[in-house]
Formats: structure tokens, sequence, C-alpha cells
């Protein structure tokens, strides 16, 4: 930055400790110069990963408010300095500026048809979930919207959100980001680890994930969205009626750890008459000293298929079973009946359709407890000294209870897995 960068922030987040406030700004991006040029010399703004006001050395004095409710950031002199907001979400940015007592600048942030910029995950499951949101703001804004995401997901936001433009820059490293495109009026970070006080204004894991969204792009003017479905792209391969299932999740104390479990499931399936297609990218995965293989009895459908191919693999299956991970989310958009077991979210969690699985009756949910409360699964994956009840969220959802969920989503959807067979 051109002068020294003072943070500021509004008065909710002085709850917080000095501490919670410095790991947050690992989210400031400060590293790409200010671009937006307001007419007055030497004045910089953007709002690229929060409130960006450059001012020059002078007779300055600033005020920063929220247009929608009036609650005031800043009202003093400056001079010489960049004003950086540790708030990264959608505020209703109100801001003023005068020289030697002259009100030389007024601007009231108003995204409607410019340029907004938003950098999404590596995690298919954020991704499905806060596409909707962003294309929500699109349409309610009328503005002109670029996302940057890793490449395998590029065929999914050409086909079904054909207005967004995509860049080829995505970085896996953690904020600060890259630069936004040139032109830039906006920027926001989305990801499911929204739950620091400044890149959002919630904490994700208090809510459905269905929500996650509001928590950066809240405004009284944007609508929750509707769900985009995903539709196939080709016609029907398999004749014979079919189950996916994904046993694997971004990390293995995520997956249902039954020793047994899904040999029992791919079994009951294949005995009423179903095809069972494992639709994980890999074989076998291995993490955290355990290794979560592709059960015996199910077919092989790994490998490096794309994203769009998965969705058609999905689209004609009766159903999907698998986990709180981005398989479950696909299947979800892809609008098929989900059996998703997981232990160490709450049941709220996931989305509503879900024939959720899992042991109220054992320790369960750490996903979703707050940062101060026991039992997180950190706890389980660095703790030797649990015993039986080391991850027994997931160790002891039984394949019983799973079944069970079966067979009421086959009555509930009144389908016939021997349906076609002589």
């Amino acid at each position: 930055m051109k002068y020294p960068v003072q943070y500021f922030c509004g008065q909710r987040l002085l709850m917080h400790t000095r501490e919670y406030i410095q790991q947050s700004l690992a989210l400031v991006s400060d590293e790409f110069p200010i671009v937006g040029a307001v007419g007055v010399k030497g004045v910089k703004l953007d709002f690229n990963c929060g409130l960006r006001l450059q001012i020059p050395k002078g007779n300055w004095h600033v005020r920063i408010s929220d247009g929608a409710s009036g609650l005031l950031f800043i009202d003093r002199d400056a001079s010489a300095v960049t004003l950086i907001s540790l708030e990264k979400f959608y505020v209703e940015w109100d801001i003023t500026l005068w020289f030697k007592g002259r009100q030389v600048l007024h601007h009231r942030f108003e995204p409607r048809g410019r340029k907004v910029h938003f950098n999404l995950s590596k995690t298919l499951g954020d991704n499905i979930i806060l596409l909707p949101y962003i294309e929500e703001f699109r349409r309610t804004f009328e503005c002109d919207v670029t996302c940057r995401m890793p490449e395998p997901y590029h065929d999914i936001v050409r086909k079904y959100f054909p207005r967004f433009r995509l860049t080829n820059d995505f970085r896996k490293s953690p904020p600060p980001p890259l630069p936004p495109p040139a032109d830039t009026y906006a920027c926001y970070n989305m990801s499911a680890w929204m739950a620091r006080p400044t890149a959002a204004t919630g904490d994700m894991r208090s809510m459905p994930l269905t929500l996650i969204g509001r928590t950066v792009l809240d405004t009284p003017k944007l609508k929750t969205p509707s769900k985009v479905i995903y539709r196939p792209t080709k016609p029907r391969e398999i004749a014979e009626p079919y189950v996916c299932i994904g046993v694997q999740a971004s990390n293995n104390p995520k997956c249902w750890l039954n020793p047994n479990g899904w040999d029992q499931v791919v079994d009951y399936l294949k005995s009423i008459g179903y095809r069972v297609l494992c639709i994980d990218r890999d074989r076998s995965h291995t993490d955290h000293d355990m290794t979560v293989e592709m059960p015996e009895g199910a077919e092989d459908f790994s490998g490096d298929y794309t994203l769009i191919d998965r969705v058609n693999q999905l689209a004609y299956a009766d159903f999907f079973i698998g986990l709180s991970s981005g398989l479950s989310w696909l299947a979800w958009a892809v609008d098929i009946p989900v059996v998703l077991i997981s232990g160490i979210s709450e049941p709220w969690c996931e989305f509503e359709s879900a024939y959720r699985v899992n042991n109220p009756l054992v320790c369960h949910g750490c996903f979703n407890h707050r940062p101060n409360e026991t039992h997180m699964i950190l706890d389980c994956i660095s703790r030797d000294d649990l015993g039986e009840r080391k991850y027994e969220c997931s160790k002891k959802i039984s394949a019983r209870m799973v079944i069970e969920a079966i067979d009421r989503l086959i009555a509930d959807k009144q389908l016939n897995p021997t349906r076609g067979r002589s």
C-alpha cells in the first residue's frame, strides 16, 4: 500500500478478543493496490475484500458508516493513510470525505451494474451450496460477475451458471487471495470456513449449511436463492436400476467408520435388485492413520471423471448414499434422494430432504460445536486415550440404521428395484 494501513471495525467485533481479531487479519487482502478512482486527486476507493480507502497527505476528514442502519465506523481527521475494514461481508458502506472543511466525496456502496468478483474454494460441497447465492446476487444487482475457482468446477459453472465469467488463476494457498480482475468494484471470499468474525455475519457451524451464503451476501435486497437443479447432459447409459454410493470424504474422520457397514449395505442393495456404483474419485484413501476403501461388492466407477460425468451418473440413479461431503451435495443438486450418514454433524446441518442417519445416543455433532466446547473431532484425531469411544459418532452408526433409512426412502418414493427384470 502507498500509505500505512489502519484497520477499522464495527462495534460487533469489539466483543471478540484481540487475539481473535488478529487471527482474522489473515483474511485481509492488502497485497494488491487500490485502483478505484473517485475523481478526487490522490483518493482511491474500492470494496475488494472489505472497504479500502486511500487518503493522501493533507487536511482531510472522513466519515464511514453503514447506510442501512446508520452504524458509525469512523468519524475523524485523516492524512496519508489507507483505511481497510475488517468486515469482509456485505455492508451498505456510506463514505463521506471532506478536504479543508469542504465535502469533496460522498459514495454509497452500490454494486448494481458493476464488476463483482467472488473467490471460491477447492471444496465441492462448499461451491455447490454457495453458487446459487452468487447467482441471486447477480440477478438482484444486475452486476457483472467473475469467479475464481479450481478448473475442475468450470464445466459445472459454464453449464448451470452461464452468466458467470471464470478466471484461470486459482491458488490453493490460504487468503489473502490473488487480486481480482481489473476494474473490479467489489470482491468477496466464499467458503464454508466462514466462522471468523470478519469473514461473515455469523458462524456457519451454528446454522444449516444451505444458509451460509447469507452470512456473506445477506442484504435486505437479496432473496433466498432458489435451488439450482443440475440436469443431465446425456441420455441414460445403464439400463438396470442402480444406486450410487460415496464412501470417502475430504478427510477420513468424516467417513462412516463402522468396520463392516458398507459391505452389509451393498449386499442388501444387491439382494433387493440394485446395481451399486461407487463413484468416489479413488478406490482407496488413507489419512489420519486409517484407510477407507471401496466396498468389495460395489462396482468400480472411481477414476478421473468430470463433474458433468458424475451429474450424468447420478441423474439416473434411484438414489445416492453418502456422507456429509461433496458428492452428497452434488446428488442434492441433481435432485435425487440422498441417504446421508454422518456422526460429526448435527441432523439439521445438511439439507432437509436427506434421509439422515446418525446415532444421538453417543458423542456426536462436533462439527457444529463452538470452538470452546469439548469433544471436537480434533480430540479424536489427536488423542489415543479414548479407547472404544474414539470416533464413536461414526462407528456406532449401524448398518441396520442405514438399511432402515433405505427402506423408508424406497417406500416414500415408491421405487421398484426389480423393474424390467424377468
